[in-house]
């Protein structure tokens, strides 16, 4: 019975590690596209010309042909910062640098070939090259990981990835309201909070009854994250108002982390306007902490990102 239990755990082991291990399985999240088209300097399209789109943090490249248009398509890609290049027999390989790719985007990365040995390199940057989101007609804002970090993101429950949804147009929320749920009553272009639906990594975490997230991950933890208000694709069939879509950090191949401490107490706030002012404040302390870590297991293959927070609190509020 014993070694039947070892045998199965192993066997679980080893097949997490393959699934974790193969590349198609990105395509089961929410990510984004880089697409476009491959042309010589006479405008021609060039079929059948070889395109590498490389992640800059991880070296995991993918690799493409391009069809009889001459158009490349490469989707299920993280959101990161990528290279792109393309090279075909009797023309120079020609690279685009530094695309950023945010989550649930599409931008169009088209590339020029001049005649020339393969060898021989043309290099352009994304000042110079268009970012066009031609392929969608959404209508939505992106929050970016620089954001997330120097952005005040706390509210009446400590730090919230989803405190910073008031900064994109068409959200209400009901200040002054704690304990009301849904992060203040959220309101995204006039609908209920129960419409809208939350997810991460591209399953849903909507609270079954009211709405708002069920599960609300550590600010450390999301990359970005990104709400869609109208015109959203058809892929996100299920609510009736807007999307938030967010998206957790990965390993790359150099190992990173971060540390945090937070801590709010009675002699640091403010006296509620509602206590007595001849008596002492009523006791207060919050603290909240934790950290990550991500790197590689397998360079350039297979990274491991993990995280904690933990909160600490007592007090007493006025009656």
């Amino acid at each position: 019975m014993r070694r039947a239990r070892i045998t199965e755990a192993v066997a679980g082991f080893v097949l997490s590690i393959l699934v974790l291990y193969s590349p198609n399985m990105l395509a089961q999240g929410l990510f984004g596209t880089i697409s476009g088209v491959v042309s010589d300097s006479s405008g021609a399209v060039v079929p059948s010309a070889t395109v590498r789109v490389i992640n800059v943090s991880t070296n995991v490249v993918t690799t493409l042909t391009t069809n009889g248009a001459g158009v490349y398509v490469a989707t299920s890609l993280n959101p990161g910062v990528y290279n792109v290049e393309a090279e075909a027999k009797g023309f120079k390989t020609a690279i685009v640098k530094d695309i950023t790719l945010e989550v649930d985007a599409n931008p169009k990365i088209n590339l020029t070939l001049q005649v020339g040995q393969v060898s021989e390199k043309v290099e352009v940057t994304t000042e110079n090259a268009p970012l066009l989101q031609t392929q969608q007609s959404d209508l939505g804002q992106t929050v970016n990981e620089r954001e997330l970090e120097q952005l005040p993101t706390s509210g009446g429950t400590g730090r919230n990835v989803y405190s910073l949804l008031s900064l994109a147009p068409g959200v209400s929320q009901q200040t002054g309201c704690d304990g009301c749920g849904n992060y203040g009553n959220v309101r995204i272009s006039g609908s209920r909070p129960r419409n809208d639906d939350y997810t991460l990594d591209g399953s849903t975490i909507t609270a079954p009854v009211f709405g708002g997230a069920a599960v609300s991950p550590s600010v450390d933890s999301i990359q970005e994250f990104r709400i869609e208000q109208n015109s959203m694709s058809a892929e996100y069939g299920k609510a009736g108002g807007a999307i938030l879509i967010a998206v957790s950090k990965s390993g790359t191949n150099t190992f990173h982390g971060s540390a945090y401490e937070y801590n709010r107490n009675q002699k640091l706030d403010a006296r509620n306007f509602f206590e007595n002012p001849i008596q002492r404040k009523n006791p207060f302390d919050y603290n909240e902490f934790g950290g990550s870590i991500g790197g590689p297991i397998i360079k350039s293959k297979l990274f491991l990102f993990t995280d904690y927070q933990g909160i600490r609190s007592h007090g007493s509020a006025a009656s």
